[in-house]
C-alpha cells in the first residue's frame, strides 16, 4: 500500500519541477489578482508588449498561424516544460497568432514575477487586447477557447455540462494519478519495488483504456484532455522505454489506448510542438542519474 500511497503524491510537486524553479520564493497571488487585467493591478509598467533588447531571463521567439498574422498574444514558455507544452497544443489547434518568450526559469527576469506570474512558473499568456494575464496551464486552455472560441467549432471545450465535466475529471486524473505514478515508477531504483509501482501505474493506465470514449478521450472531437494528456504520455512512453526497456502501453493490454496515442500523436498540433528526443534523453538522464529529491516527489530515496 505504501508503494500506491508514494505513487499518488500530490502533481503539483511534479508542476513546480518542471515548470518553475527549484527554490522558488515567490508571493503567493490572491485569487482575483491571478486573472486581473495588468491595467487593474498595481504596476502598469508592461500594459503593451515588451519591446526592449530582451531583458535577462527571457528569449524571444515569433509564432504565427498559417497566414502570418500579427500576434494577438505573448505566450511565455519554457523549452521542455510539459505543462508549457499543453498551452502550446491548444494555441495550435485554435491557429491563435502568438509570440513566444522562453522564461529561463533559473534565472527569472524580474518583470515576469512582477507582472506576469508571481509564482514564477511556466505556461502562461497575456491577451494583447486589453492586457489580460492568466497562468496555470489549464486554466489557460480554457481561457484560449472561451476567448477565441467562443462559438465551439474548435471542439476544443464540449457545449454542454456532461462534457465539460468529462474533460475535467480526465484532466484531475492525469495530473493528480497518473503523473505521479509515471514519475515515481522511473525515479526507482529498487528492483524489490518495481513491479508494485509498475502495477500502479498500469492501475492509472487501465482506466484510460477503460473509460476512453474514442477514437479522444471525450469521443469524435479532439478536446483539451487530449491536449492535457499528450505531452505527460510522450515523456511517459520515451523516458521508460529508453532509460527502463519497459513499454509502459503494450497494444495487446492497452488496444483502445495504444490507438489513442497513434491518433492523438498524429495531430499536427502535436506534431509541431513535439520535443526532441536529444533534448528529452538530457532532461531524464539529469533527473535519474542525480537520484534527484525533486521536494519530496522522489519518495524511492
Amino acid at each position: 500500500h505504501r508503494v500506491m500511497m508514494d505513487a499518488l503524491i500530490s502533481s503539483s510537486i511534479l508542476l513546480l519541477i518542471f515548470c518553475s524553479p527549484v527554490a522558488a520564493a515567490s508571493p503567493l497571488p490572491t485569487r482575483s489578482s491571478a486573472l486581473l487585467p495588468l491595467s487593474m493591478r498595481s504596476s502598469a509598467l508592461f500594459l503593451k508588449p515588451y519591446r526592449g533588447g530582451g531583458p535577462r531571463g527571457s528569449v524571444k521567439a515569433e509564432g504565427t498561424d498559417s497566414e502570418g498574422s500579427a500576434p494577438v498574444l505573448d505566450f511565455y514558455t519554457s523549452e521542455m516544460c510539459p505543462y508549457a507544452q499543453r498551452v502550446w497544443i491548444v494555441l495550435e489547434e485554435l491557429g491563435i497568432p502568438y509570440e513566444k518568450t522562453l522564461i529561463d526559469l533559473r534565472n527569472k527576469p524580474a518583470w515576469y514575477l512582477k507582472e506576469v506570474n508571481p509564482l514564477g512558473k511556466v505556461p502562461a499568456v497575456r491577451d494583447r487586447a486589453d492586457s489580460m494575464v492568466v497562468y496555470e496551464s489549464l486554466t489557460v486552455g480554457e481561457y484560449l477557447v472561451d476567448r477565441f472560441d467562443a462559438a465551439g467549432e474548435s471542439g476544443l471545450m464540449p457545449a454542454d455540462a456532461a462534457g465539460r465535466a468529462r474533460v475535467r475529471l480526465w484532466n484531475a486524473h492525469l495530473d493528480s494519478v497518473l503523473s505521479p505514478a509515471v514519475f515515481t515508477c522511473f525515479m526507482n531504483k529498487d528492483e524489490a519495488k518495481e513491479e508494485g509501482l509498475r502495477e500502479c501505474l498500469g492501475a492509472a493506465l487501465q482506466v484510460y483504456e477503460d473509460q476512453l470514449v474514442g477514437p479522444f478521450l471525450c469521443g469524435e472531437a479532439f478536446t483539451l484532455a487530449d491536449a492535457a494528456a499528450l505531452p505527460f504520455f510522450e515523456r511517459m512512453l520515451f523516458s521508460l522505454r529508453h532509460f527502463k526497456d519497459f513499454d509502459a502501453v503494450p497494444a495487446d493490454r492497452y488496444p483502445r489506448l495504444s490507438r489513442w496515442v497513434a491518433d492523438a500523436m498524429a495531430r499536427p498540433s502535436f506534431v509541431t510542438t513535439r520535443r526532441p528526443e536529444d533534448k528529452l534523453v538530457e532532461v531524464y538522464r539529469m533527473f535519474y542519474e542525480r537520484d534527484y529529491a525533486f521536494g519530496g516527489l522522489n519518495r524511492n530515496k
